[in-house]
């Protein structure tokens, strides 16, 4: 069995179409979250989004789990404490099945934020995660490794780390749904042409699209900047864009952007895109 991917979730925190609105740009999209399935049949969530629950029969119907299987998610990895990250690891509780002794992957800071903070403490007091440091890598099976890149992202609650997927010891896919900006990663593009499947993101594609907020307090690369950067990347690497805001035009289709995106080679991600090699 080789790795596999599984896109749960394309939008930003809210999701598409967000809380009050009857449309957003394009195709309904849930928050951010992939899963990842080992070689040796292990399944790791890469956040855990306030989508989870619809996402996790999504999930199911995906991965055809054997009757002996005990739970639906091996390891939860978060990337950092805002919203659309981590508010679906409430779904992990004793007030759901089969959710004892689920491994729960991040920084130090993440930990900490999570043990201080109820109700997520009551998780790991009762055995339902089982918090390990990513410091910065962390086993899941003798297939897979997970490693944790330090990112700039606003810190409020947390730090914030992109993640390294290893398949059989080389790197394979790369997840970074939030980032301020690719010029504070002075390495961004030396870490994607590493992987096969880099999954970058695309929160905005300009700052119009913020008509009630100061971009400069959430901020992200803006799409035409990602293309620009590493176009001469996607011969290599598969780069798919992901984590977009209601807002982004990048979503639908028939637009000048997503026409520039895919004339460069790179992807959208859409709710239930599998990525396989």
């Amino acid at each position: 069995m080789q790795a596999a991917c599984l896109i749960l979730g394309a939008g930003q925190d809210g999701g598409t179409p967000q809380v009050g609105e009857r449309h957003g740009v394009g195709p309904d999209r849930s928050a951010s979250s992939i899963v990842v399935r080992s070689p040796a049949g292990s399944i790791v969530l890469l956040d855990a989004s306030p989508d989870f629950r619809p996402q996790a029969a999504r999930l199911v119907r995906w991965y055809h789990y054997p009757p002996d299987r005990s739970r639906v998610v091996d390891a939860v990895v978060v990337t950092h404490a805002h919203m659309g990250h981590y508010a679906g690891l409430l779904h992990f509780g004793t007030e759901v099945s089969d959710t004892q002794g689920v491994r729960l992957l991040a920084t130090p800071g993440f930990q900490s934020f999570i043990a201080a903070n109820e109700p997520w403490s009551t998780l790991i007091t009762r055995g339902n995660l089982l918090p390990e440091t990513l410091a910065p890598s962390a086993t899941v099976d003798a297939s897979l490794e997970i490693v944790g890149i330090a990112v700039p992202h606003r810190a409020e609650y947390t730090d914030t780390i992109a993640v390294s997927v290893l398949s059989k010891g080389r790197p394979w896919l790369l997840y970074v749904p939030d980032i301020d900006g690719w010029e504070g990663w002075p390495r961004a593009a030396e870490v994607i042409a590493e992987h096969d499947i880099a999954l970058l993101d695309a929160t905005f594609s300009s700052v119009e699209e913020l008509t009630n907020r100061d971009f400069a307090q959430v901020r992200h690369p803006l799409v035409p900047d990602t293309i620009d950067r590493f176009a001469d990347l996607t011969d290599s690497t598969r780069i798919v864009l992901t984590h977009m805001n209601h807002t982004n035009p990048l979503a639908d289709a028939g637009s000048t952007i997503a026409a520039k995106a895919r004339a460069a080679g790179f992807e959208v991600a859409m709710d239930g895109m599998e990525l396989a090699p």
